[in-house]
């Protein structure tokens, strides 16, 4: 086997600690009048800041989260809103970051996964996906299957976006995708066509432990034609060192001393053409594409932690990780690489007539997504041998996965804000098909098979190896197709009273087939496919009372649905086979699996008080989940499958705050808790696959509490400088985790380990002038080293077994606005 090899390794360093009182003052985006009505809605959409000439006030935010401008505290819904500025000011590059930030959304990366949830609702790693992910008005979300699809949603990367908006809850009625538990809309600049603007932006930094990072970007746009043309384009490249020292334990494996770096770039272009005074027509198009060098993940075993990887790989004498002293290693044998690459066209055209705004997207949604993982230790685990210590057991997997979406979305709403019915109505059609593959080159495995039963492996499994030397083969093209209309109206019952009703009604196909070979899956190929169907109505309704200008009061109930899907099969071995029939499935997992449905029901309020200087959002959430597509995790499988799991309930609240405590001075808190767990008790062949009080995601964090500070003071004139700092905390979820306490049970999980509670603190400090703004900042301030998703006690690892947040990072940031 040709040996693994990285860069030459370096001696580790470490980073001077240092701490600065930090904060970046959030810019204004100021909101132009143009000369055009067309192009003044369009400006306002764009614009997260309403413009106010008084310094004394905290500025008003402006979203779009209802299809309409409107400021936030006009919005009954709870929405996360996060700036351009804003994003910039705390080194928010990407979704995980969004998530972190962000009360009731929880991001879990688990090297072959990326799941994400709000208020608890969450699709794990199987099923469609329960939050809507949009880029402009375009649904970029898609399906996860067991990790055969890999299981990566898509996650936009942070650079020339107006704002992020998080709205909680289902949003059916004004997303025709339908979005379960709620949606995260990241929203570009766009196009003007009076005025030129543009930024650029550069960085460097340096990681604890780890390698160099930088970025480098810029953003430029304005018109062509006054008033008729415009344009808006900007590029971005960022590394971001890795930190994982990845030592491999057998003799001639990678050797890289800083693995673990991610490259990415985002390119995007859009046109917009005012062929008349209401016309809009912008056409656009989105590029990202990110590389990962190697998972970065680590192994925290050692002398004093043994592990599965001390049990197996002592003698080797490996390097081991020293957690505390800021020592990552990892000690597989092969680095596992992934590449992503999308390619987003659209073309948007909109209409404003008097009362009305018109609108159509479409779009097509281009994506490969390239991974592989490490099972050289996979392998001989379904034999009953312990790990190797030759190079020559080498196995991998590569999954590769296509996918191709096209969209269409005709929409029409009111614009006039002073009639007493607003409404929005529109019709969505969308086409998704993926093709995911795996293989799993692995020309040890006969040798491994011979050496821990005594025969030959076509004796043992059935068949030899595939041509190749591949121990499985599997292809699963699916197909979904959704058909909805959708609508939502608000009646202004009396002054300060109104009520709201609306639904989407939608009809859903998933249609998938699969094929799977190879001696993991026994002595002949599978093959089957099948349809999905189903239609959903999922009304809304709502009440809401504006006591006045400044205080919101609202309630709502709404319903949103999410299709099936169906189950690849496992693979074949006796311990997996003996541990589904003793859950009551002599002849394998269930093959498919039916939809589920949702209740939200939520009260808030949204007040702006003390002449503008307070404002508070505070929401509280009941939520019923019925029929809930979940995992039925089978430890002696090596995975799960998913199944129909009766009930589950999330209660918790959400609560936003920000105080001008002086005109220099400000701070925030937001908060969040969610109690997500199962309501019911369900039993398979005398075994518990589901608890009632069961955690429904045993690696969530209940609380999610960020306070923030921000200090602006003169240096000299035309000089300003400031200075921020953010602690984000997610606390430890209590449990329990398991559905049985029965160790002897197929579904008691021994090697589940919960993440701990833990603060991650961002400080940055820096000055502004004549548009140039130069910041210095320390990203985990505390040097932080949490194991989060430990699974060091699993039988076998691939990824490595713990994930961590990012060690202390200081650098440099430089921009320019014009």
């Amino acid at each position: 086997m040709t040996s693994v090899s990285g860069a030459r390794r370096r001696s580790r360093r470490s980073l001077p600690w240092a701490i600065a009182p930090c904060t970046l003052l959030i810019l204004a985006l100021g909101v132009t009048e143009p000369a055009r009505s067309s192009d003044a809605a369009s400006d306002a959409a764009s614009g997260t800041a309403a413009d106010t000439s008084n310094t004394n006030q905290l500025q008003e935010v402006v979203v779009t989260a209802e299809k309409r401008v409107e400021t936030l505290d006009k919005v009954p819904i709870s929405v996360s809103v996060l700036s351009r500025d804003e994003m910039m000011a705390r080194n928010i590059t990407s979704m995980a970051d969004v998530a972190a930030v962000t009360p009731g959304v929880d991001f879990q990366n688990t090297g072959s996964t990326i799941a994400l949830s709000i208020r608890g609702i969450s699709s794990g790693i199987s099923g469609y996906s329960t939050t809507g992910i949009y880029i402009d008005d375009v649904p970029v979300q898609i399906r996860l299957d067991n990790g055969v699809i890999p299981g990566t949603n898509t996650t936009p990367l942070v650079f020339d976006l107006d704002r992020v908006e998080v709205l909680k809850g289902p949003q059916g009625t004004l997303f025709g995708a339908g979005a379960e538990g709620g949606t995260i809309r990241f929203i570009q600049t766009q196009p003007s066509l009076t005025d030129f603007s543009g930024y650029a932006r550069a960085g460097v930094g340096t990681t604890d432990g780890g390698g160099a990072s930088y970025e480098m970007g810029a953003a430029f746009g304005g018109p062509i034609i006054q008033d008729e043309l415009g344009f808006r384009v900007s590029a971005w490249h960022e590394r971001q060192g890795g930190y994982i020292e990845h030592d491999s334990a057998i003799a001639g494996g990678a050797d890289y001393a800083d693995s673990g770096w991610r490259d990415s770039d985002v390119l995007h272009a859009a046109l917009t053409l005012a062929p008349t005074s209401s016309i809009r027509i912008t056409p656009s198009v989105f590029y990202q594409h990110i590389y990962w060098n190697d998972v970065p993940t680590f192994d925290p075993g050692s002398s004093t932690y043994p592990d599965t990887m001390t049990a197996n790989w002592s003698s080797l004498n490996p390097t081991f990780s020293n957690v505390d002293a800021g020592r990552l290693a990892f000690q597989g044998l092969l680095l596992q690489p992934s590449d992503d690459q999308l390619y987003l066209p659209s073309l948007k055209i909109e209409d404003t007539l008097p009362g009305v705004s018109l609108a159509s997207i479409t779009s097509y949604l281009y994506r490969r997504y390239d991974a592989q993982q490490d099972f050289t230790t996979v392998m001989p685990f379904f034999v009953g041998l312990p790990w190797p210590t030759t190079p020559n057991a080498a196995a991998n997997s590569y999954t590769p996965a296509y996918l191709n979406v096209f969209a269409q979305e005709l929409r029409a709403s009111s614009t006039n804000p002073d009639q007493r019915l607003q409404w929005t109505f529109g019709l969505f059609y969308n086409e998704s098909r993926q093709t995911g593959y795996q293989w799993v080159w692995s020309p040890y495995f006969p040798t491994q098979v011979e050496e821990g039963t005594g025969q030959p492996i076509q004796q043992v499994f059935g068949q030899p190896q595939l041509p190749g030397n591949l121990s499985i083969y599997e292809r699963e093209p699916l197909s979904d197709q959704q058909l909805a209309g959708y609508g939502q109206l608000s009646w202004q019952l009396v002054k300060h009273l109104s009520l709201v009703a609306g639904a989407r009604v939608a009809r859903e196909t998933d249609k998938y087939s699969i094929y799977i070979n190879g001696p993991l899956n026994g002595p002949t190929a599978t093959q089957f496919s099948g349809t999905e169907r189903q239609t959903v109505v999922d009304p809304k309704y709502g009440i809401n009372l504006q006591l006045d200008e400044n205080n919101l009061l609202y309630v709502s109930a709404a319903k949103g649905d999410r299709i099936g899907g169906v189950n690849p099969p496992f693979y074949n071995f006796t311990a997996c086979n003996q541990a589904l029939a003793a859950l009551g499935y002599p002849n394998g997992a269930p093959g498919t699996y039916t939809g589920d449905s949702l209740w939200s029901y939520e009260i808030g309020s949204k007040n702006r008080l003390f002449d503008g200087r307070l404002e508070l959002q505070v929401s509280a959430f009941h939520i019923k989940w019925s029929d809930i597509q979940q995992i039925v995790q089978v430890p002696a499988c090596t995975e799960g499958f998913t199944s129909n799991l009766g009930q589950a309930t999330s209660n918790g609240f959400d609560f936003q705050a920000q105080a001008l405590i002086t005109d220099r001075l400000k701070v925030g808190l937001s908060m969040g808790y969610t109690d997500a767990r199962d309501s019911t008790t369900i039993v398979s062949g005398g075994n518990n696959v589901v608890a009632n009080g069961e955690q429904i995601n045993p690696y969530s964090a209940p609380w999610i509490i960020v306070p923030t500070l921000e200090y602006n003071f003169p240096i000299a004139p035309g000089h300003d400088g400031y200075a921020r700092m953010d602690d984000t905390y997610h606390s430890k979820n209590p449990g329990p985790y398991n559905p049985t306490t029965d160790t002897a049970s197929p579904t008691y999980n021994p090697y589940l380990i919960p993440n701990p509670g833990y603060n991650q603190l961002n400080m940055h400090v820096g000055m502004t002038w004549s548009g140039w703004d130069a910041s210095v900042y320390a990203l985990n301030a505390f040097n932080s080293h949490p194991l989060l998703y430990n699974n060091a006690l699993q039988p076998f690892t691939f990824y490595g077994s713990a994930f961590t947040l990012q060690p202390l990072t200081i650098g440099v940031t430089v921009m320019y606005h014009w």
